[in-house]
């Protein structure tokens, strides 16, 4: 009888929780927001592995694909998927590319893969992992949801942020809004809120994307710094709209190795 009190009790809450509390809850929409296929100054080539998974049938499974310069898609990527099916593409830039009949050229890119699971009941999770030969990173995809974007009240930060000879930083954002601009303020800070060089403005139109180095931009790209944060606000925009996702990665100058920074809600 307890249990069944439990239970009941957990589906009350569950009736009432935010849909902020679910951001990694399986939705017919996911979005990877770097997906690579590009040469490496090292050496070698940096590419994105995908695996999807289905929760619930689909009758197929299309694909965007945003950088910078603009959108592509949407394209099929796959037929129908049943209870549990689980795909995995070893080079998903690559297999888009030969779904795109244009002349756009998929590989030396970056940029944003939107799953889009067709079906009234459609779910599915993705899960990235990018590599050139033994070094990589993971990254899992996202829903568009406010706790994985950055809105009007709604900042994120990005932990781990580094610049050194040793180390360099890159972050992105994307915009997953059809329809509003937003215009954002990013800072970098160390301990004690001290700012570390200046703001970064960006005014990210509708789906769009950017990536770059912040330490670079905020004009402090020769210095050293191994213990710093981002803050990622957004200075205007429609409140009630899908807003802006952050990511990032922090790479190693001398072995290539490198890993992926996923940003978090920050309300103060």
């Amino acid at each position: 009888m307890k249990k069944a009190l439990c239970w009941v009790a957990f589906l009350v809450l569950a009736a009432q929780a935010p849909l902020w509390c679910y951001d990694q809850t399986p939705s017919n929409w996911q979005i990877v927001p770097e997906c690579i296929w590009s040469p490496a100054t090292g050496g070698g080539t940096w590419v994105t592995e995908l695996q999807v998974l289905s929760f619930e049938p689909s009758t197929g499974l299309n694909v965007h694909f945003f950088n910078v310069d603009g959108h592509r898609g949407p394209f099929p990527l796959y037929g129908s998927f049943s209870f549990y099916s689980v795909i995995k593409w070893t080079n998903i830039l690559q297999s888009i590319d030969a779904l795109d009949s244009g002349t756009y050229n998929y590989y030396g890119k970056v940029g944003a893969v939107w799953f889009e699971a067709l079906g009234t009941s459609a779910a599915i999770a993705v899960q990235a992992s990018t590599y050139n030969g033994n070094y990589g990173k993971n990254f899992p995809s996202l829903s568009v949801v406010e706790a994985n974007t950055a809105g009007v009240g709604r900042p994120m930060v990005l932990l781990n942020a580094m610049q050194s000879a040793k180390f360099r930083t890159f972050i992105g954002l994307f915009n997953t809004s059809d329809s509003t601009t937003f215009s954002l303020a990013i800072r970098i800070y160390t301990t004690g809120v001290t700012m570390i060089g200046s703001e970064i403005v960006k005014t990210m139109a509708p789906l769009s994307y950017v990536t770059f180095n912040p330490f670079v931009e905020a004009g402090v790209g020769s210095g050293t710094y191994t213990n710093a944060w981002i803050h990622v606000y957004v200075n205007s925009g429609d409140s009630t709209a899908r807003a802006v996702m952050c990511f990032g990665s922090v790479a190693n100058n001398y072995t290539n190795d490198t890993y992926a920074l996923i940003a978090r809600p920050y309300t103060p």
